[in-house]
């Protein structure tokens, strides 16, 4: 029996949390518009299956055919909004943390939503998954479970995802992944056992307010012009890599050549946006092979989930490449320059500062042979005023 006080109560929560979600903004994530509409479409899909599941349960039972049309319509979109949830979760991990899914795990997402989709269509027509009886009751068939069962892979498969790019080193700090999964598990489980009961879209609202408020603070440790972590964040990774077993890291740090020519002579309005754009320039050459921090000014640190040197110099290469791609089909009347250093060192041998000192020294080696082919301030051991 539905009991359909408790069913409105429940759900009058979870669309007031989501609309809190939205008026406040907690959506959008800095510098990431793709998560931002990721979260966005989640929490509209969230306050329909809020608005939806207690008319479903109001309408339960009540006499004539114009209600059985609608039960059955009105379960069915319930059902498929519950297929945007487990690829929503997958989207929004593979987004964050720059992942990238190979064509199989695709395949695997596009074949068992396409099979869901399917069981619904047809389960109007032949009741497989569920079925209204001649009381206009609703009733659960032998497909639900596996409908459910589906909805749980991908929950899971999400998480593997999280945790395999976990094992493999990345820095994952502030994603949520457990914070995610855990309520939408609960709800999942106890409306499934204890039927009449709702709660699986309020605790899908729950999961979701979690996930937000963990990416907020995230963005705390986020520079606000380049979207690249700040310098916070570095101190952050740096105390995590100090407590792992090898404690070895990889790290580049690169300072751009000409950069206060580029203030003095085409504004810092423009300078803000070769900022941005070398920004933009490391993240898609680091990809998921590590972090890209903005340490000070026109100065960047890249720390590698790998601490290879092989890895060290093919980064480097390809930094140049980039920088040299840029400036051929950028159009801008500055050419963009960059001097990169970088090598594996080990945290357990040396402090924090004599790290920064390491790759400090390594980035400068670079930009005196740069100003030694070009001719500028050869001796540039005097390291005031820099931003040139």
């Amino acid at each position: 029996m539905i009991n359909v006080t408790s069913v409105f109560a429940s759900n009058i929560v979870g669309i007031l949390v989501m609309v809190v979600l939205f008026l406040s903004k907690g959506w959008r994530i800095q510098s990431q518009s793709l998560e931002s509409k990721i979260l966005l479409v989640m929490i509209f899909s969230v306050m329909l299956g809020c608005i939806v599941d207690p008319l479903a349960s109001f309408l339960d039972g009540r006499p004539g055919g114009s209600v059985r049309v609608l039960l059955v319509f009105l379960n069915t979109i319930l059902f498929m909004l519950n297929i945007v949830v487990g690829p929503g979760y997958i989207s929004l991990i593979v987004t964050h943390i720059n992942e990238k899914l190979a064509g199989y795990q695709k395949g695997i997402i596009y074949i068992l939503c396409s099979v869901e989709l399917m069981m619904l269509v047809l389960n109007i027509f032949f009741p497989i998954v569920f079925y209204i009886d001649d009381n206009n009751r609703y009733g659960r068939l032998t497909l639900y479970w596996l409908y459910i069962g589906a909805e749980l892979f991908l929950l899971l498969y999400g998480l593997w995802i999280y945790f395999s790019a976990r094992r493999r080193g990345r820095f994952l700090k502030f994603f949520p992944a457990w914070q995610f999964f855990i309520p939408i598990i609960v709800g999942m489980v106890i409306q499934s056992l204890m039927y009449g009961v709702s709660l699986v879209w309020p605790c899908v609202g729950v999961a979701f307010c979690g996930i937000a408020i963990c990416l907020q603070n995230e963005s705390i440790y986020l520079d606000k012009l380049t979207g690249t972590y700040n310098r916070f964040y570095l101190d952050e990774v740096l105390n995590v890599v100090k407590l792992r077993s090898d404690g070895r890291c990889a790290a580049l740090m690169l300072d751009m050549n000409g950069f206060k020519k580029i203030n003095d002579e085409h504004s810092h309005s423009e300078g803000d946006r070769a900022l941005i754009a070398v920004a933009g320039i490391l993240t898609k050459v680091v990809k998921n092979e590590g972090i890209v921090i903005r340490f000070a000014g026109d100065e960047f640190v890249i720390l590698l989930d790998k601490p290879s040197t092989e890895l060290v110099v093919e980064i480097r290469e390809n930094i140049a490449k980039a920088i040299e791609y840029y400036n051929i089909t950028s159009g801008k009347p500055y050419q963009l320059s960059a001097a990169v250093g970088g090598d594996v060192f080990d945290l357990k041998d040396i402090e924090v500062a004599e790290f920064m000192n390491g790759i400090d020294r390594l980035m400068y080696a670079d930009k005196a042979e740069y100003y030694r082919i070009h001719d500028r301030r050869k001796n540039i051991s005097n390291r005031s005023g820099e931003n040139v």
